[in-house]
């Protein structure tokens, strides 16, 4: 609630956490601002974990042909350990 208030981001802005980034074991979480902290408990994701906000999460995983056009939301996988995202 507090970067909704704060910082004023729509409550669907688009949120990825990616735990382990780099690790052959990588999960990539993909919710909004509303639900990323309940998907984030569900799948018990843990430290090490990098936060990513805003439309960048669905360029990145558009340009890596994750998804195509398609809004996912929940615990999508990881990348392989190989594969480069910028």
């Amino acid at each position: 609630d507090n970067l909704v208030d704060l910082a004023r981001y729509p409550r669907n802005t688009p949120v990825a956490i990616v735990e382990k980034a780099g690790c052959p074991d990588q999960r990539i979480l993909v919710g909004n601002m509303n639900t990323i902290a309940d998907l984030s408990e569900q799948y018990e994701i843990k430290p090490p974990s990098t936060i990513v906000v805003g439309e960048v999460v669905n360029v990145l995983l558009n340009k890596n042909g994750c998804f195509g056009d398609n809004q996912i939301e929940g615990l999508i996988g990881g990348l392989p350990s190989t594969q480069s995202i910028d």
